[in-house]
């Protein structure tokens, strides 16, 4: 499992550039009030090798539901999620994934 102190930056949890199938979990229990941390998933155009945006979520407070999971996504070229605290304390976020 992995683990990542964030600092405001948009910080890379995970990347991958081999064919697979990928999910994963992100576990954000130590969020506390005012907390905010965005959650990013890309993948790499094998045209121009570009990592483009394929998701955004965005997580305040004190999660009730602390384990987000990653719906499986398949890759070929590249695949890569990013995690930013955009407000708050900075908290360490721990992180696991899963290739099929």
């Amino acid at each position: 499992m992995g683990s990542t102190l964030m600092d405001g930056t948009e910080q890379i949890i995970f990347i991958n550039e081999e064919l697979g199938e990928f999910s994963g979990y992100v576990f954000l229990e130590d969020m506390q009030v005012g907390d905010t941390i965005i959650i990013r998933g890309y993948v790499k155009d094998h045209e121009d090798s570009v990592y483009k945006k394929t998701s955004e979520d965005t997580f305040s407070n004190v999660q009730a539901l602390p384990a987000v999971y990653v719906k499986p996504i398949l890759g070929k070229v590249g695949l890569k999620f990013t995690a930013q605290q955009t407000a708050g304390t900075y908290r360490t976020i721990t992180h696991q994934w899963f290739k099929r």
